[in-house]
């Protein structure tokens, strides 16, 4: 009996979602490239002989989702002849009362996860599909809680959508342990909750991979962004990330002295005519900041005709920058200026470069919580 499959893992497709950094009119253009992906992901189907899709997650955006939505994707998805398709639904598409998978009838080669873990056996090429889908926002318990397969012989495989961490607890809802992985029995774990792809992971014997987002939605998520390509055959795992993203958020830090023309000219060498045609840019000037703020609208119109679409902004040290000038009628600093300024001591007393780097980030906090707005930092 055979023990081989070849399939195709992808997630995060968020159909629907208007949440696409740039101006309001691209949000069309990028949802028409979010199809343009789909499709091509449904010809490597074909092409490649797929014979097993796995969505892991969030295939829909619950909270905009439209009805005739659903409907193309099912339909689409019953044109994969020799495909079997295994869904579990997301934190932004949770098999709920009014969740879109209850919007369209389901082509017979469509598999749709539940609650709690429950698996499909295929005989035919000696595995078993496993999988759990959200049924609620908040998932409170971890899908692979006490799980192990049964010792059939067979190829074991599970889709979800989740976090792998070493912590007990993230926002949100609770991690998967690598120690869970490793107990679980699985030949194959396919993860869809990351915004890019992970690369091919190991815990114990089972292997494991998130295969990210298939397009970026933001300039927070940089990056290659698609789909993984695997094979499975006798507990072996070969996989291979294919790139699909239809286009790029790119972001570029340069250093602006006094010379516009000099570093608009830069800027376009750095740059090919293809990625600023296709691609969205932001170039985040940094530098003194009075240098800075009188370049930032000229810089703009000079390369406006240049990119299909370009934000010219402050670096965020210049932007705190701005911030700190600002004094009370009565000719005091305000509270942000004092906090910054003794937070600026923090690199002579700090021991090492790890202090460093907590000082830095608790002067962050503290500045986001007076008011100067939300900064983004990473774990």
């Amino acid at each position: 009996m055979a023990s081989c499959i070849r399939f195709l893992q992808c997630a995060g497709f968020r159909f629907d979602s208007p949440s696409w950094d740039g101006p309001e009119k691209w949000i069309a253009l990028r949802n028409q490239d979010l199809w343009q992906t789909f499709q091509a992901i449904l010809s490597l189907c074909q092409s490649e002989k797929i014979e097993f899709l796995f969505v892991c997650g969030n295939l829909f955006e619950q909270e905009y989702v439209r009805k005739e939505t659903v409907e193309r994707v099912a339909s689409s998805l019953a044109k994969l002849e020799g495909t079997r398709i295994f869904i579990t639904p997301g934190s932004s598409d949770p098999l709920i009362m009014t969740s879109a998978y209850r919007l369209a009838v389901w082509p017979s080669n469509v598999h749709i996860f539940s609650s709690r873990v429950s698996s499909v056996k295929v005989p035919s090429h000696n595995v078993t599909i496993s999988g759990a889908g959200w049924t609620t926002y908040h998932q409170g318990v971890p899908f692979l809680n006490g799980f192990h397969t049964t010792n059939d012989e067979m190829l074991q495989v599970m889709v979800l959508h989740a976090e792998v961490d070493s912590e007990q607890n993230t926002e949100g809802y609770t991690p998967i342990l690598p120690e869970q992985i490793a107990s679980s029995g699985l030949t194959y774990l396919a993860l869809g909750d990351q915004k890019s792809w992970t690369g091919e992971q190991k815990a114990g014997k089972t292997f494991w991979a998130d295969c990210g987002s298939p397009e970026a939605r933001s300039f927070r998520e940089s990056g290659s962004h698609g789909v993984i390509i695997g094979q499975i055959e006798n507990e072996s795992v070969h996989i291979e990330f294919k790139e699909l993203g239809q286009r790029h958020y790119v972001e570029k830090t340069m250093i602006f002295q006094s010379d516009i023309e000099e570093l608009s000219a830069k800027i376009l060498t750095e740059t090919s005519l293809e990625e600023r045609q296709r691609d969205l840019f932001r170039i985040k000037l940094t530098g003194p900041y009075k240098n800075v703020e009188s370049a930032l609208l000229p810089i703009q119109k000079r390369l406006m005709n240049e990119f299909r679409y370009l934000d010219v902004v402050p670096f965020d040290n210049d932007t705190i920058s701005r911030n700190l000038t600002i004094c009370h009628n009565d000719g005091y600093p305000t509270l942000t200026k004092v906090f910054f300024d003794k937070f600026q001591e923090s690199p002579i007393i700090a021991e090492n470069d790890e202090s460093c780097k907590r000082w830095e980030l608790a002067k962050k906090i503290g500045m986001s919580a007076l008011g100067q707005g939300r900064i983004e930092h990473d774990n």
